[in-house]
């Protein structure tokens, strides 16, 4: 992973133009909007094959369009708070130049990633009904979840140090502070 983390590094040393991080994101797009969904929802609709749930098609597409209204406002919001305050793109080939912690930022560390789980969720309930939605949405989760602890959060902290870590203990990792269980502790 520390290859990983040391080959993301070396494109953090200079500001991009906006056509450099416009294109920087072709990639991503291509593989977390398009080859990510299609085979997470080809594995939640096999395994949505083996349980006999059937619900009405309207309050599934109800259900979709929800999700979808939202996702595309969360992965927006984030791609243009990181675009316009932190000069940069979500791609880790033209990354943002500043720690970005307003818009979105201020009240969940990952809305591009969170907006992307909820739009997995949309497309598994259009291609397969709601089961496959919410499988979509768990496999997404894991994915991303994996990827950001694994190398994004150890990528950050080396760029921005303690204004990450600050940031890291004060904002919910992926849920806005009113939906998020609070422990208090003693």
């Amino acid at each position: 992973m520390k290859s990983i983390i040391s080959f993301f590094l070396r494109f953090t040393c200079k500001e991009y133009s906006p056509l450099q991080r416009a294109v920087s994101m072709i990639p991503g797009i291509l593989i977390f909007l398009i080859l990510s969904p299609l085979c997470i929802i080809l594995l939640a609709r096999y395994l949505s094959s083996f349980v006999p749930l059937h619900l009405p098609r309207f309050p599934e597409l109800l259900i979709m369009t929800g999700a979808l209204l939202i996702a595309i406002s969360l992965m927006t919001w984030g791609l243009v708070e990181l675009w316009r305050k932190g000069k940069g793109s979500p791609a880790p080939i033209a990354p943002t130049v500043s720690l970005v912690t307003t818009g979105p930022y201020a009240w969940c560390r990952n809305p591009i990633e969170l907006g992307t789980n909820i739009y997995f969720l949309a497309l598994g309930i259009w291609f397969g009904g709601l089961l496959t939605g919410l499988l979509s949405l768990l496999f997404g989760l894991i994915l991303g979840v994996a990827y950001i602890k694994i190398i994004e959060e150890k990528e950050m902290q080396l760029r921005f140090g303690r204004a990450y870590e600050e940031y890291l203990h004060s904002v919910p990792f992926m849920a806005f502070p009113f939906l998020q269980r609070r422990v208090v502790q003693k």
